[in-house]
Parts: structure tokens; sequence; C-alpha cells
């Protein structure tokens, strides 16, 4: 299927005049280069990431006037539909293939095999702390690998969200969280059955301030099913929250995105059919640290983020369908899913409806954190194509103060408690 792919685009590339010199660029992604420490520019007392490729530049820009060329090669349904929306804004510039994603030497050191499917998928037998899957074969290992992909230890943080109108307008919001997650080598408990712990509050707006949430993931949600507690201000009580799962909208996303969608897709998979479309290469928003160090102010433009600051490039992604079984309810019917072979991260998802009609398109660049290392998204992008509108999650930028992922001092695991909640909350 590669082999085709870049057969077909060597073909397009010698009808586009002009781009006869980036053939041999794009023939092969090429080796991986992972950054397994920081580079040189890099100052950890600052919130910025500088980018290890500034010197590349751009090979080729999709646009409205070319994007044909390549939409039955290298372009999905979801980026096809966004040069359709919108003509005169929405580009893609192309740069070389920068394959630099790593994980701590730690997690390479226990992965060695596949691990075990359980119950149908919906669990995994496997030694913690490892890439579960490193030899994936069918469909559930890439949303496992995702799922258990290394994302820190201790965490804690704050990042702005925000929803943009197609006239420009926005809600912003902004929330904190801490977590402990149990799949890493540093905090590994093979007994605990844990994927991890997280607490998440909103801090803004002030009208929803303080409104929290505690989520504890197990393993295998067919034997302990995700448990969840909310803290009302209102009332400041904290109660049990067993529909934060699935297709629950949170109130901060205006019913743009569902629970499950939170860091591509998390939780439960048994309302699906899941099945591998295969290894594709496909333009991926990736090394995204031009994005990561422009201002906020200049990223949130209408219809879109600014596309002057993604790069993009060919990756290597498995490509997973999702399709709603008959007897079960949700409302995304269907999914398509791309996840990076090297970094295991979800870049980008294609949501559908029952006629299979696309509802939303869903972006997330990754950068390597070379300071850890590990490959994470940047923001969670969806854009909604029957209102035009667009919500940002989980924003990082140099703007931003930087996440902790491996805080010195661990949290207790009492914290983790509906009391720690409230006290949390407040």
């Amino acid at each position: 299927m590669i082999k085709k792919i870049n057969i077909l685009l060597i073909i397009l590339l010698l009808l586009s005049p002009g781009y006869a010199d980036i053939i041999l660029t794009f023939e092969n992604i090429g080796e991986r280069e992972p950054i397994t420490s920081p580079i040189a520019d890099f100052n950890s007392e600052l919130d910025s990431y500088p980018d290890p490729f500034s010197s590349d530049q751009i090979l080729l820009t999709v646009s409205i006037e070319n994007y044909t060329e390549y939409k039955d090669s290298i372009l999905t349904p979801g980026q096809i539909k966004m040069f359709e929306m919108y003509p005169n804004t929405f580009k893609m510039n192309i740069y070389p293939s920068r394959r630099s994603c790593a994980v701590p030497p730690e997690v390479l050191e226990l992965t060695d095999k596949n691990a075990l499917l359980v119950d149908n998928g919906e669990g995994v037998d496997g030694v913690v702390g490892s890439i579960p899957f490193p030899n994936p074969n069918e469909a559930l290992h890439h949303v496992w690998n995702h799922i258990l992909r290394y994302r820190g230890v201790e965490i804690y943080g704050a990042s702005p969200f925000y929803i943009v109108n197609p006239d420009g307008t926005k809600t912003y919001g902004a929330g904190e969280a801490i977590a402990k997650n149990f799949w890493n080598p540093f905090v590994r408990n093979e007994n605990k059955g844990l994927q991890g712990m997280l607490m998440t509050k909103v801090t803004h707006p002030p009208r929803l301030a303080d409104a929290s949430t505690l989520v504890i993931e197990s393993l295998n949600a067919f034997v302990t099913p995700r448990k969840a507690w909310v803290y009302n201000p209102g009332t400041r009580r904290v109660r049990r929250a067993p529909d934060i799962t699935y297709d629950y909208k949170p109130s901060a996303s205006q019913g743009l995105t569902t629970v499950d969608q939170v860091d591509g897709f998390n939780g439960a998979k048994d309302r699906y059919i899941w099945s591998d479309l295969g290894k594709q290469l496909r333009l991926m928003p990736y090394n995204a640290y031009k994005f990561h160090e422009a201002s906020i102010e200049e990223i949130l433009t209408p219809n879109h983020v600014n596309q002057e600051y993604l790069r993009y490039e060919l990756v290597s992604v498995n490509v997973v369908n999702a399709t709603l079984k008959d007897d079960k309810r949700h409302i995304i019917p269907h999914r398509i899913m791309y996840f990076d072979s090297d970094s295991h991260n979800m870049l980008a998802e294609e949501t559908f409806d029952d006629q299979r009609n696309l509802m939303a398109y869903r972006e997330f660049p990754i950068i390597n954190f070379y300071d850890q290392p590990m490959c994470l998204s940047i923001h969670a992008a969806t854009y909604e194509f029957a209102t035009r509108r667009y919500q940002l999650q989980s924003l990082r930028s140099a703007d931003i103060p930087k996440v902790q992922w491996r805080l010195n001092e661990p949290h207790k695991e009492s914290m983790f408690t509906p009391e720690g909640l409230k006290r949390f909350a407040r």
C-alpha cells in the first residue's frame, strides 16, 4: 500500500510544476531519529520548547488550488472537507518528515512482546509500563497503545480552552488537573489493575468555577467499570457520576465533544465494532513547535486555527474504523482514527452520522517534549461542520505554564477520593 502511494505521489508531483526537486523527500519518510534529551536552546526555566527543525523549509503548500491532486492519496476525508468548507483560508504547509518521537529508555526496556487483550478487548494483561503492543496486528492494539502510551507519572497542570464561532467571537474557559498514572515504569503496580486517577476542576468561567470531577480508570472496563464523582459548587456536595462515560457531553464543551473524545479516545470500547484499515501514509500535524511558540492571539482565527503556524508531515499512520453496534447507542455512529505508527498518539479523527456524512474533523498536533522525553499533542482541535464552530482543548503553548509531568513529590492516593475531591475543588 505504501509503495503504491509513493508511486502515485511521484506521478502527481511530476505533473505539478516546480515540485520536481522534492520528489526524493516524499519518496521515503526516512528512518526514526528520536530526540532523547533536551536540545541546546532549551531552558527548563521557561515555558518554551524551541524548534529542533527551525531551519526546515516548506516543501509544498496544499491549498484549494491543488488539493484535488492529493485527495485520493495522502489527504483524509476530513482534510478534504476542510478545503471545501474554507477554500479561502485553509491550507497545509508540508515539511520534511522528521520522525523525532521518543519515550524514556525505561519504557523500552520493559517492552518485549505483545500484551494480551482480554474480555473482548475491554482489558489488557501485560507488563505495566511497557508499550503494550509493540507489534500491533488488530484494531484495538492501536487503540490501547494510544491509551497506555507514556504520558507522565505524577502530573499537575492547567490549560485554557476556547470555542471559536464563525464570526470570530470566542468563549474562553480554563481548568486545572492533577493525575497519577500507573501505566509507566516509575509507579508501576501490577496488582492495582488501574490505568490512573485524575481530578479536574474548572477555574473559569466563574459560573462554573470549582465544578470538579474525579475519575478512577481501570485496565479492564468489563471487570471494573470507570468510577467517577462530581463536586457541585452550588450544593457543595459530591455525588457519584456513572453517566460520565461514552457520549456524555460536559457543559464546557457546548456540545462539540463527548467525554470519550478527551485525549483522542478513552474509556470502554464495547459499543463499537472495531476494524483495522491498515497502515497508510497521510499528511498529519507533526512537530508543531512553531504553533507551540506562537501567541494565543495569533493562532485563534475564525473557522480554524491559523494554518500558517501548523506543520504537516507525511506520516505512517495506523487507521482504525469504529462502527456502532446495532444494539448499542452513541451519538457518534462512525469514527475513523489515525494513530502515529511511531508514538502511538492519535493524530486525527473523523466522525460521521448514520448516513456516513462527515460531522467533524479533529486534529491533535504533537511535539516531542524532549526534556522527558515523550510525544504528546499540544491541543485538540475539533471542527464541527454543521455549525462552523471549532473547539480548542488542552492547549499548551509558550504562553501557558508548562505541565509538570513528573513531580518530585508524588500525589497521595488518598487525595483521589470523594473527600479529596471536595478539598481539591476548594
